[in-house]
């Protein structure tokens, strides 16, 4: 099968991004970069465009939040508070499932970045004019396998790498139980291989749904119905992020366990 160089179209740039000065060149030049594997399917760069601005967004805030350090919070809510809450919420989830507070820590970073980045970008989802980045599977595939290599890389540095390949092999590693333990290899790995695909695609399929769901009911209906679904809209968005993050917990969890 060859290769397919496509140049993307401007023309598949929607809503208030092609407003952005410049961004029809732009996005013809950054298209000629791309490749396909079907021929005349042109290569989309939409995700990136909005993943950019929300991108900007959270480190505007993050600049004008945490400029200078405070020892007590926020009386009211500000963008500050918002963020501690976040931060607090998965250092509490982390050391649930770590069981220490010395291991939370070290995950805070990349637990704390992924909820502010899906969070951050599945609002773009209410926002008319505008599709969140997270409804593309380039997106979500990218975060699904930093979650893998380090929930697999921490497994290793944990229980040292034939140990930790060894847990593949299944609970009873006897002599008697080699049958099993030939068949319980390749579950595990499909097992594991599977897990960035789960993340990647319920992430993708729910935020998607969401989407074109509103922009239908938008156009179909007065404003009361769209109210509605915008209000549920928020709740998928909240959803979406708590499960990609407790999934990412529970693998790292899974592979660090001595259980």
């Amino acid at each position: 099968m060859n290769f397919i160089p496509s140049l993307a179209s401007s023309s598949e740039i929607s809503g208030v991004v092609e407003l952005i000065p410049g961004i029809d060149s732009w996005y013809k030049d950054i298209g000629a970069w791309g490749f396909t594997l079907m021929k005349s399917a042109p290569v989309s760069f939409l995700h990136v465009v909005t993943t950019l601005i929300s991108l900007t967004l959270v480190f505007f805030l993050i600049s004008r939040t945490f400029h200078k350090f405070k020892p007590t919070p926020d009386a009211k809510l500000t963008a500050r508070t918002f963020f501690e809450l976040i931060l607090d919420a998965i250092m509490n989830l982390l050391i649930e499932q770590l069981g220490s507070k010395e291991k939370a820590k070290k995950y805070l970073p990349l637990i704390a970045a992924l909820a502010i980045f899906i969070l951050f970008n599945n609002v773009f989802a209410l926002i008319p004019g505008f599709g969140p980045p997270t409804d593309n599977l380039n997106t979500n595939v990218g975060m699904a396998l930093i979650v893998f290599f380090v929930s697999n890389i921490a497994g290793i540095r944990e229980h040292g790498f034939f140990n930790y390949m060894a847990q593949f092999f299944g609970p009873v590693r006897k002599w008697y139980a080699l049958p099993l333990m030939i068949l319980m290899f390749p579950i595990e790995i499909i097992g594991q291989l599977a897990r960035p695909l789960s993340l990647s695609i319920r992430l993708m399929g729910n935020m998607f749904g969401d989407h074109a769901t509103v922009a239908v009911l938008a156009t179909l209906f007065a404003i009361a119905l769209p109210a509605v679904m915008m209000f549920l809209g928020v709740v998928v968005v909240l959803i979406q992020t708590i499960v990609f993050c407790i999934l990412s917990v529970v693998y790292i969890s899974m592979a660090v366990s001595h259980h």
